[in-house]
C-alpha cells in the first residue's frame, strides 16, 4: 500500500509521537507482519495476523 504521510505526520494524526511510530513499525517489521521497500510503501505481508493483533 502506499504512505502519502511521513512517520511525523502519522504520529501528529494519531496524537504519538514519532519515536512510538517508529518503534512500532519496526516491531512489525521484525515479527514480519510488514515489509518497507521505501519509506512511502508498506507491504502487509500478514494481514490475518495484523487483524489478529487490531483487536
Amino acid at each position: 500500500m502506499s504512505l502519502p504521510m511521513n512517520r511525523g505526520d502519522i504520529a501528529d494524526y494519531l496524537g504519538l509521537t514519532v519515536e512510538t511510530i517508529s518503534r512500532t513499525l519496526g516491531q512489525l517489521k521484525t515479527k514480519g507482519l510488514i515489509q518497507m521497500p521505501s519509506e512511502k510503501q508498506i507491504l502487509l505481508t500478514k494481514r490475518d495476523a495484523l487483524q489478529e493483533i487490531s483487536g
